[in-house]
């Protein structure tokens, strides 16, 4: 017997007839979609908020970057209850993640993925953290900290590794993202963007930021990565994960 063989994938005769009818593994995709809640979600997404989403697929995993959440806890440790966003907040387990470190803080969770959004409440009934559907924050709000982890990317660019981002994820759509936050985030608190397929230096509001020193393992340098102008950054990465807003100067 050969222990070295793989599984008989059960499904296999399955797929061969779908393909062997015209327009069949259409078909298959579409009833998979339809009886898959999570991929109804997804599908929904990329149809309805085509403009305004930036990752459409909502993976995740708990206490996903863990050099980052004990930085940012240190960070802002002279804070009694710092203000965070989790941007992309998913299921919430970020949110999680970070109330363990930072019991007493304010978490606002923000996504627009309706059936992630139901799981994070379900699974955080913490009266300090909020949960809500939005693409972006209230300009009125603000904020000591916020993270865009694994939010500025696009599945489809990593796996097709396009010459230009322009037409799945345009860079001009980051940098308006990175805008918004900005907008909202105190002056001397700290932005995270990480797992991203563009650089932060590239935007306007770099200018008025610092780069921190963290080396956050659980956060590799990205190395796929699209300039201002669309086109794929060859030989770039980006080591960068935490950012501080300078704390001189007027608001923009």
């Amino acid at each position: 017997m050969d222990f070295a063989a793989k599984p008989r994938d059960r499904l296999e005769p399955l797929r061969a007839a779908a393909r062997a009818v015209p327009g069949g593994m259409a078909l298959g995709r579409w009833l998979r979609r339809m009886a898959d809640p999570q991929l109804r979600e997804i599908a929904r997404l990329r149809r309805a908020e085509a403009g305004r989403l930036f990752q459409p697929f909502p993976d995740t995993c708990e206490d996903r970057y863990p050099a980052l959440f004990d930085a940012l806890a240190q960070r802002l440790a002279h804070l009694e209850s710092p203000r965070l966003l989790s941007f992309g907040c998913s299921s919430g387990a970020e949110v999680r993640a970070l109330r363990r470190r930072m019991p007493l803080a304010r978490i606002t969770g923000l996504d627009l993925n309706r059936r992630a959004l139901d799981q994070a409440r379900a699974a955080d009934s913490d009266p300090a953290s909020t949960y809500r559907l939005a693409a972006a924050p209230d300009p009125d709000e603000r904020f000591d900290a916020i993270l865009a982890m694994a939010v500025f990317r696009h599945g489809e660019l990593e796996a097709n590794r396009p010459p230009s981002c322009t037409g799945i994820l345009p860079f001009a759509r980051f940098a308006e993202g990175v805008a918004a936050l900005d907008k909202v985030l105190e002056r001397g608190g700290w932005l995270a963007i990480g797992n991203a397929h563009f650089r932060f230096v590239d935007t306007a509001a770099a200018a008025g930021y610092a780069a921190d020193p963290l080396q956050a393992g659980d956060a590799p340098p990205q190395d796929l990565l699209y300039g201002p102008d669309d086109r794929r950054l060859e030989g770039v990465g980006e080591p960068a994960v935490l950012f501080r807003k300078l704390p001189g100067g007027d608001r923009q």
